[in-house]
């Protein structure tokens, strides 16, 4: 019976224990600050190619620190090499095509410049021709009315026959020199029309080496267009590091063929980490963008990192499918997104950390007056 009793005694005073802790902990948890648990999370960065070649070297391995701008990855570039040298030759016989076109344009245009002032020296031809014509004809005008006076002094014996010959003979060698007059005047005409014509087809010829130049030019543009594109290319033949990182996987080998958009490579940038945990509906009031946070890690339990809200969800996580008591509300959790500086890279991806709102005031109300 006594052993019945003490047993009794003992299971009583176990029960009180547990009982006791139990209580001690609830009420430790309802006086803490608000937060939670969360796991820290770096940013990922995939090295994706964005061309499919044989993957010649990779020159690091899982775990390995890579600083922005080293070279990870070499990937086959034969095509493309092959590309950006035609390219390149398409470029330099444009550059050549067009300063040779720019060559036509300006002869052509030269002897546009020539023709028209032979346009002008025919013209000042025809006004001469046509100047000394008049002259011809008013000389001959008034040989003839000399010539008439002198026939008509003639036939009254007033002038002799001697005279009268040199009348005629003068208007004769006038009348000659009409006409030599007026065919200068036509071949300066001819030539006027000439030189027309030679002036429009020179014209025609500026405006053709023109648009040879044009289609030459857009030629170059077209060629210059390919060499970017295939120096573009060649540029993606050496995959490098977007940032300062580690390399978390390592998913292809060398011989393997690399296809577009499939990573090779996957790096985490610790330097900044963030972490998500879970505020019930009764602290929520405690997260606010902005707000501070104090981080802890079980793996370094006498160090704290100061983080900062980010983002608070904006729906519940949990939702019970009717809300109707307070017990009920109290199961909303709500997620808070923080973020934290790690220079020293001490908070590694995955690690579990216990995230605590400073300064609110027992279950989470706010903070503290």
């Amino acid at each position: 019976m006594k052993k019945f009793i003490l047993a009794l005694l003992i299971l009583a005073g176990g029960l009180g224990g547990l009982l006791y802790t139990q209580l001690a902990r609830q009420r430790a948890t309802e006086t803490a600050p608000a937060g939670g648990s969360g796991v820290i999370e770096g940013t990922t960065v995939a090295v994706v190619p964005r061309l499919g070649a044989r993957i010649t070297a990779i020159h690091v391995r899982e775990g390995d620190a890579v600083k922005a701008g080293q070279a990870l990855v070499e990937l086959d570039c034969t095509e493309p090499r092959a590309a950006e040298a035609e390219a390149t030759a398409a470029v330099a016989a444009a550059e050549a095509g067009l300063a040779a076109a720019q060559a036509q344009v300006e002869a052509a245009e030269a002897a546009a410049q020539a023709a028209h002032a032979g346009i002008a020296g025919a013209k000042a031809a025809e006004r001469g021709a046509q100047a000394g014509a008049r002259g011809v004809r008013a000389k001959a005008q008034v040989a003839q009315r000399t010539a008439r006076r002198v026939e008509t002094l003639q036939r009254g014996g007033q002038a002799t026959e001697l005279k009268l010959d040199e009348a005629r003979s003068t208007v004769d060698v006038l009348a000659a020199e009409r006409r030599a007059r007026e065919a200068q005047v036509a071949g300066a005409r001819a030539q006027l029309g000439a030189a027309e014509a030679q002036a429009q087809a020179a014209q025609g010829q500026v405006h053709a080496a023109k648009a040879k130049l044009q289609a030459v030019a857009q030629d170059g543009a077209r060629a210059r267009a390919a060499l970017t594109r295939a120096q573009a290319l060649v540029a993606e033949c050496t995959l490098k590091a977007p940032t300062d990182a580690v390399v978390q996987i390592r998913a292809a080998e060398p011989g393997e063929l690399a296809r577009p958009g499939l990573a090779l490579l996957t790096l985490v940038d610790a330097r900044e980490v963030t972490a998500t945990f879970f505020l019930p509906n009764a602290e929520l009031a405690a997260a606010k963008p902005g707000a501070p946070v104090q981080v802890k890690a079980d793996a370094w339990p006498d160090r704290a990192w100061a983080g900062t809200v980010t983002r608070v969800g904006a729906e519940a996580a949990f939702t019970p499918r009717n809300v109707q008591t307070r017990s009920d509300r109290d199961r909303l959790v709500y997620p808070v997104d923080v973020r934290l500086a790690n220079a020293d890279g001490a908070l590694r991806p995955g690690m579990p950390v216990e995230v605590v709102l400073p300064g609110t005031e027992p279950g989470g109300q706010g903070p503290t007056p």
